[in-house]
């Protein structure tokens, strides 16, 4: 079954387009947004949710996520490919040609 609703062109329309009509009717039916969001109930909800957050980042995530960002990323990705792009663009040899296998040149052949 095919889907009408387009998926690369026109989407950032469409959702604009969702959001209006949604508004349109929270509207219509008396809810107000801003009443909503400046209830003391959502205040302390927004306040919980941004605590826990910032709790479960400091005490579990913060470690590893600097160590795969640091240590993984940094120096195992992204400055090898620095440098070998560099090396590339003043046409010098890259790591990657200098530790890659050579293949062995085949030699003529005997009849």
């Amino acid at each position: 079954m095919k889907s009408n609703i387009p998926t690369n062109r026109g989407s950032l329309l469409l959702w604009v387009l969702i959001i209006i009509v949604a508004l349109l009717v929270l509207s219509y039916y008396g809810f107000s947004l801003r009443n909503l969001v400046n209830a003391p109930v959502t205040q302390d909800n927004f306040t919980y949710v941004a605590t826990s957050t910032v709790s479960v980042w400091d005490k579990y995530l913060e470690r590893p996520a600097s160590y795969l960002w640091n240590d993984v990323f940094i120096n195992l990705i992204w400055d090898p490919a620095i440098y070998n792009l560099t090396q590339m663009k003043n046409d010098q040899p890259t790591n990657i040609a200098s530790s890659s296998p050579q293949i062995p040149q085949p030699g003529p052949l005997v009849n």
